[in-house]
């Protein structure tokens, strides 16, 4: 490991690097940001019941980005400006995009899934989701639902949380426990 200079105001804030190498930081983040985003898409909502897709990228490359800042001193303050500055302009558009667009909001966060109508499961939809079956019986209990006869339409919101539609009282469908099997 080389000898660091405390306090080379030069190192700290430009580093070594030419110039040009800013505009490659914002390609990298432009990179980096898109495949995270698409991936995160792919993984389907059951990893995100809390955060949009573009919130949890935005949180690991903040994260990654001032973290190696502060602690690296190889990689100058000013590098990490500009990955913030291009994550947050980056995320503010994509935002812009999704309020003008609704087909760019739709690709991005994904629609609400049918998962149950009528008190069945659908099955294939959970499939499509990549949802199990004993995972989304945890979802309802967790809503207090007893029996998927209780339940005319629950769908898989784009958050990855439930949406459920109650049968009105007067009425039940024909449903299953969602109790697990061993708790009878």
């Amino acid at each position: 490991m080389e000898t660091v200079t405390p306090f080379d105001w030069h190192r700290i804030f430009l580093g070594e690097q030419p110039p040009l190498f800013f505009l490659e930081i914002v390609v990298r983040v432009l990179l980096t940001y898109s495949f995270a985003v698409v991936a995160l898409r792919y993984m389907g909502k059951r990893g995100q019941r809390q955060m949009s897709p573009f919130e949890l990228v935005l949180v690991i490359a903040l994260g990654s980005a001032t973290g190696d800042a502060m602690f690296s001193p190889e990689v100058p303050i000013l590098y990490a400006w500009v990955i913030i500055t291009a994550m947050v302009g980056l995320n503010r558009m994509l935002g812009i995009a999704q309020v003008r667009s609704k087909a760019v909001n739709n690709f991005l966060e994904g629609r609400p899934q049918l998962v149950l109508s009528a008190g069945r499961i659908l099955d294939q939809s959970l499939r499509d989701e990549h949802l199990r079956r004993s995972e989304f019986l945890a979802l309802l209990r967790e809503q207090g639902v007893r029996d998927t006869g209780e339940i005319e339409y629950a769908y898989l919101e784009a958050t990855g949380r439930l949406g459920l539609l109650r049968t009105p009282s007067n009425r039940q469908y024909e449903g299953e426990s969602t109790l697990p099997q061993d708790c009878g």
